[in-house]
């Protein structure tokens, strides 16, 4: 899938391939909560945040704003799992209409946390899977 990228979000992914020595395949710039979401390389995570999360803090320092890291993976519902670590079941459908559809199962207590306060994690979590991977739409159970 193609994406497409912004100056700003082309200049942060340099930075940050630079800071964290890993490759960035997405970066979303999240202007309402002042965040920047980064899709990480599969298998990198663990570079990326660094030593008791030395890497990732040294790089919230320089742009001054809260740095959310995911873990990117060909698998829809791998990513998914990945993503949202609450998930209990993940299931992937094609509507009629060819939309596709991905419904995540999560205990009742997590719900409000993977939402987020007025669907902020809800709507991060849309847009990542649509922009990586061309799903239309998350359902959360």
């Amino acid at each position: 899938m193609r994406l497409n990228f912004d100056t700003e979000a082309i200049r942060l992914m340099t930075l940050f391939e630079n800071v964290l020595h890993v490759h960035v395949k997405d970066c979303v710039v999240d202007a309402e909560s002042n965040s920047i979401c980064l899709v990480i390389e599969e298998g990198m995570i663990g570079l990326a945040i660094g030593k008791n999360g030395a890497s990732v803090k040294h790089a919230e320092k320089i742009v001054g704003r809260q740095i959310k890291l995911f873990e990117f993976s060909g698998s829809m519902p791998e990513f998914v799992k990945k993503m949202i670590p609450q998930t209990n079941s993940v299931k992937v459908r094609s509507e009629d209409d060819g939309r596709v559809v991905v419904e995540v199962h999560v205990e009742k207590k997590d719900r409000p946390m993977v939402i987020g306060r007025d669907g902020r994690n809800l709507k991060l979590y849309k847009e990542l899977l649509k922009r990586n991977h061309g799903a239309d739409d998350l359902i959360i159970r």
